[in-house]
């Protein structure tokens, strides 16, 4: 598997996984569960940093190698 291709992935993933942490998020913290909330919390910041660095990472190592910006899948 290429390293775009995977870093497409965990994109794709990171976008999913944000969306289901941070309704998760909402849900606790409306209603009143401070505790589950900071841990949804925290996993949505650790998915949407994840999913940056990985990102982020991949597009620097191609434009290390002299590649264009990759277009993901």
């Amino acid at each position: 598997m290429s390293l775009n291709i995977f870093a497409g992935w965990v994109g794709f993933g990171g976008v999913l996984l944000t969306a289901l942490t941070l309704g998760m998020f909402l849900v606790a913290a409306g209603s009143g569960h401070p505790g589950w909330a900071i841990v949804a919390g925290s996993a949505l910041v650790l998915v949407i940093t994840t999913a940056i660095v990985v990102v982020g990472g991949t597009i620097h190592h191609d434009h290390k190698l002299g590649r264009d910006t990759p277009h993901f899948p």
